[in-house]
């Protein structure tokens, strides 16, 4: 009886320390985030720098993370932290929360990959993969990137369900089954792909 009660003190003790873990560090760190790509969008729209390729994706790139901190973290410090979760109680809501994380996550290294690839191209001993660096080249890179991977990630709308996980306890997530298997093995692939991406990239 003692263990069972130490246990479940220690399970309310650690839940109230993520409570106020994302009360209080939450707001932190979406202000810092928040700061930090406005200073960003300030210093690549200046005119000597907007004309870049490159600036044109780290734009790209900044408003992704904008729109995936108040997309993915202020809903986790919401839901969490002060145990708001709209997302919970409507369908399409929920659905739209899981698609635009999945999106925004997707999107902010997919378009910092594009700012690599560009200084290779920059940086080419060929004159004519020099020439691949274009502001024209790099809107239509945005451009496709964007739609395919909005396409992509549009099964979110459509199989994506409010779970209940016990009495009063609800979670909005991806159906199970295959398409629960699929997202899984897919958020390993992109994690590890971008990063051997941007470590080749790199070298």
């Amino acid at each position: 009886m003692s263990l069972a009660s130490s246990a479940s003190e220690t399970i309310a003790a650690m839940k109230a320390a993520q409570k106020y873990l994302y009360q209080c560090g939450g707001p932190i760190l979406m202000l810092i985030g928040t700061i930090g790509c406005m200073l960003n969008l300030i210093v690549f729209t200046q005119k000597a720098l907007r004309k870049n390729p490159c600036s044109i994706y780290f734009i790209a790139y900044n408003v992704a993370n904008f729109l995936y901190i108040y997309s993915s973290l202020l809903a986790l410090t919401l839901s969490v932290g002060y145990s708001i979760d709209v997302s919970i109680y409507n369908l399409i809501i929920c659905r739209l929360r899981l698609y635009t994380v999945s999106l925004f996550n997707t999107l902010s290294p997919f378009y910092l990959i594009l700012a690599s690839v560009d200084r290779i191209f920059v940086t080419s001993s060929n004159a004519l993969t020099r020439q691949r660096s274009t502001r024209r080249f790099a809107y239509l890179c945005i451009l496709i990137g964007t739609l395919f991977w909005a396409l992509f990630h549009s099964h979110a709308l459509i199989a994506s369900n409010i779970r209940q996980l016990a009495p009063n306890a609800f979670l909005c997530y991806f159906q199970q089954g295959i398409h629960l298997v699929f997202v899984s093995y897919y958020a390993v692939i992109k994690e590890t792909s971008t990063l051997l991406l941007m470590i080749i990239c790199g070298l």
